[in-house]
């Protein structure tokens, strides 16, 4: 009988004993493999995260409740030209922020106001445009009259640094010129090439922006110089700054404070992807200790049931050695013992791993994912004595670190399979090594006495 058909009938010789290792062993090796494919799926979710990543800082002056609109810091044309200089950054732009309001009738009816809180020393003009926004998809009530947001930019970017997806034409570049939100084109009939009133001045829609949400974060957009004449503001509302690295963030955030001093509010559109990514980065860790833990474990189990079996059938391998065997061909026979044992535990394993990574990898997500402290889209406001509030927009959510992550997805592919294989050799050629040592000591002589 060959050592190898030897190996594989002495491994289930013992059926109790057996089935008890097998499935201690796959409980260890299922865990590895769990926390194997936890980790694969933890390291994407941390891929494309980082792909994703919005790199742009938004810059704004400080101001809380009891700040007067005097007191506010401004942005200038030289606070720009020395932003931009900072290294790592791609882009900076500016935006000057204003409404427009549709002229109202003496007497309007009941809960018709709507007042939106847009940043300090913004101004608000009359226009003949009616908002794009719908009162019954905002919730808002019957025959309310909405302001319409207007923005001047230097750039292509908004007040938050998101770039405005434009449906057809381009970006204003003259004095009165104008891109509208799609909806503002359609509540009005509008076209490119057809004009609107704004603070009593004509202008011709040369763009159409997707507005994006119910809300219209859009609205108007007009070059920065117009909207500062029109509202008689001086300086700038807020910076957009692009950074070249999501690596490149904080150290241009220090720059930027450092630079413009800290009555401003520096907030990076990353803040909550990067604490999100830091509780993604904690779970790989665990996995990976988790996983050459349970990887230990399984080796310890087969280290311990070969002893043993050595033990047991110390009379049997005197035996064998004395008829001729070879310490090479015994510890061969258990080495197949070692193999077949734990590839039937793999087998085993894949299925505990199947049904258990998912579990695993979402409560590591859950407990180790930290809240976003900003939020996606708000404004920081700061005031004097210390006092921070925060506000968003309308429509806009505060979001935690388990709302940016969204699900972590962990599923067994031909990488796992084939790492489940390395792995049971590994521990099939670890925990057999001391029990071949015990092997090659057993002296026939001595057993044979001893019997």
């Amino acid at each position: 009988m060959s050592v190898a058909v030897r190996g594989v009938r002495n491994a289930l010789r013992n059926k109790t004993r057996s089935v008890a290792v097998l499935l201690v062993l796959a409980v260890a090796i299922g865990l590895t493999l769990s926390m194997l494919v936890a980790g694969e799926a933890v390291a994407g979710k941390l891929a494309a995260l980082r792909d994703d990543m919005d790199t742009t800082i938004t810059v704004r002056p400080g101001f809380g409740p009891e700040v007067d609109v005097e007191d506010v810091p401004t942005l200038g044309e030289a606070e720009l030209a020395a932003v931009s200089d900072l290294p790592h950054v791609t882009e900076a732009s500016a935006t000057v922020s204003a409404m427009l309001e549709t002229p109202q009738p003496e007497e309007e009816p009941e809960g018709t106001s709507s007042a939106v809180q847009i940043g300090p020393g913004a101004s608000f003009g009359t226009t003949d445009l009616k908002s794009g926004m719908d009162p019954d998809t905002v919730g808002a009530p019957e025959g309310v009259a909405f302001p319409i947001s207007l923005t001047g930019v230097t750039g292509d970017r908004d007040s938050e640094g998101v770039r405005y997806d434009l449906v057809e034409g381009e970006l204003p570049d003259g004095a009165r010129e104008a891109v509208i939100s799609d909806k503002i084109a359609e509540a009005n009939g509008l076209g490119l090439g057809d004009t609107f009133t704004a603070f009593d001045e004509e202008f011709e829609v040369v763009g159409v922006a997707e507005s994006g949400d119910d809300f219209d974060s859009v609205g108007v957009v007009m070059t920065a110089e117009t909207v500062r004449e029109l509202s008689e503001v001086e300086g700038f509302h807020s910076f957009a700054i692009d950074v070249d690295d999501p690596d490149h963030i904080a150290s241009v955030q220090e720059a930027v404070v450092a630079e413009l001093g800290a009555a401003f509010e520096v907030h990076s559109q990353a803040d909550s992807v990067m604490q999100a990514s830091a509780g993604l980065e904690t779970v790989e860790d665990i996995t990976s200790v988790g996983f050459w833990v349970s990887l230990g474990s399984a080796a310890v189990i087969v280290f311990f049931t070969l002893a043993m079996t050595v033990r047991e059938r110390r009379r049997e391998v005197g035996v064998i050695k004395a008829i001729g065997g070879t310490d090479r061909g015994v510890i061969a026979q258990f080495g197949v013992e070692a193999v077949v044992l734990v590839s039937l535990a793999t087998v085993l394993g894949m299925g505990v791993a199947a049904a258990s990574s998912d579990v695993i990898a979402d409560v590591l997500v859950a407990t180790n994912s930290t809240a976003a402290e900003d939020t996606d889209g708000g404004q920081t406001l700061s005031g004097t004595g210390g006092k921070t509030i925060r506000v968003t927009g309308p429509g806009q959510t505060i979001e935690g670190g388990g709302d940016l992550i969204g699900e972590v997805t962990a599923g067994i592919g031909p990488r796992t399979i084939g790492v489940g294989a390395l792995a049971a050799l590994g521990i099939a050629l670890l925990g057999s090594a001391v029990p071949a040592y015990l092997i090659a000591r057993v002296r026939p002589a001595e057993v044979l006495r001893g019997e």
